[in-house]
């Protein structure tokens, strides 16, 4: 089975028939330490949740991140529907993520021949984890959205219970909660590197701090942990928020204070945070060979050049079409350009990131900043839009006759 090959959906579920893969797990929480184990969770993907008969290829770890996530989604449809068929449940994961989306055009395909429902999900797969290429063919390394894959999961759980549920309103509240939390854990640590003040920056200069962090005092009693019923919800906050302060194999005691104090917010024994740390050090020393995310480089400084290649290469990549949808909108060319010379107001920030969206919906490759993460990367966008593209802004340019 090749997942990066038109069809690798219809060939697992051949696979499946044929008996030659089994999803067995003893409760919800041994099927979420198997995602922490395979790396899943901390966004790099290392193994495939179920073992694949693939003894004559390796799958790259974009292929098994992409194979984790239809994995983990049938899993838990077939806990749920234990008589159904393949079918069905492929039929129920594109509902769901048009549902997510909620417009067809930003996940599904949209084409004149008909496409089977197998490859529209190899479709959404394959836009929901591709990894962007850079222009001399060299793969980025994974950024934070990998990170937060199992928002779709998580929502795909509840989706299955409540035929009414709106996954796009949950997914994005549940990623304000955890992006809250993770902002507050970098702060607990006594000994900041510069990437780390530069992770910070990037979040204190988002629309999303702007909207859900109020005044300067914002502290954990500010969070609306309501949102976090499901134990895995509460697992995968603690475990995001590890990841966020660690770069040492070590706890500092303000930052294990933290973390217990989410556990009491969120009703958890202490014993999750320290069993959270533990998990996320066995799996870094176990795969260190296979991974560079803790190996040479800081992971807030990872993140942050990783991520400004990616926006400068979409930026430029639709250099065209942005300067054409930029021309139809002066207020926002106007704003752009103020941020390069003072700080925006809360007001000015929304209304940037609102009409951006508008734009966004209107070219395919840049609804990566609609999905959940994506709120994290606009600061960047916003950065380069004028240094990229100044001919939008060039108020003394003479037309040509």
């Amino acid at each position: 089975m090749n997942p990066s090959a038109s069809g690798w959906i219809d060939k697992y579920i051949f696979i499946l028939e044929k008996g030659k893969v089994a999803f067995s797990f003893e409760n919800e929480e041994a099927f979420y330490n198997s995602l922490r184990k395979n790396g899943f969770i901390y966004g790099f993907s290392i193994e495939t949740l179920v073992a694949l008969d693939n003894s004559n290829l390796k799958l790259t770890e974009e292929e098994v991140a992409k194979v984790n996530t239809l994995q983990s989604l049938m899993y838990l449809y077939f806990s749920h529907h234990k008589n159904s068929n393949y079918q069905s449940c492929i039929a129920h994961l594109i509902l769901f993520y048009e549902k997510l989306s909620e417009k067809k055009s930003s996940l599904i395909p949209s084409m004149k021949f008909k496409l089977s429902e197998s490859k529209k999900l190899e479709f959404v797969l394959k836009k929901r984890i591709e990894k962007t290429k850079s222009v001399d063919k060299a793969p980025f390394e994974q950024i934070v959205t990998n990170a937060l894959l199992f928002l779709d999961i998580l929502a795909y759980k509840i989706f299955l219970s409540d035929s009414k549920f709106t996954p796009k309103y949950y997914a994005e509240n549940l990623e304000a909660v955890l992006l809250q939390s993770c902002f507050l854990a970098l702060q607990t640590k006594s000994q900041k590197t510069k990437y780390d003040h530069l992770l910070l920056e990037m979040f204190e200069a988002s629309t999303l701090h702007q909207t859900y962090f109020s005044g300067s005092d914002f502290s954990i009693q500010k969070i609306d942990f309501k949102l976090l019923k499901d134990p895995l919800e509460k697992m995968y906050l603690l475990d995001l928020c590890t990841l966020a302060v660690w770069n040492d194999q070590k706890m500092e005691p303000t930052e294990m204070v933290f973390m217990k104090q989410l556990c009491l917010k969120l009703k958890l024994h202490q014993n999750y945070a320290i069993l959270s740390f533990e998990m996320l050090k066995t799996f870094v020393i176990k795969h260190t060979a296979s991974i560079n995310l803790f190996q040479y480089t800081h992971p807030a400084k990872q993140f942050y050049n990783q991520s400004s290649k990616l926006v400068k290469l979409l930026i430029l990549r639709n250099k065209n079409r942005l300067i054409k949808e930029l021309s139809q909108s002066k207020e926002l060319i106007r704003l752009l350009g103020k941020s390069t010379v003072k700080d925006l107001s809360p007001k000015e920030k929304t209304l940037i990131k609102e009409q951006l969206f508008d734009i966004f919906k209107s070219i395919p490759s840049l609804t990566i900043f609609l999905l959940p993460g994506g709120s994290l990367l606009l600061p960047l966008l916003i950065k380069f839009i004028p240094q990229l593209l100044p001919s939008a802004f060039d108020d003394n340019k003479i037309p040509r006759k």
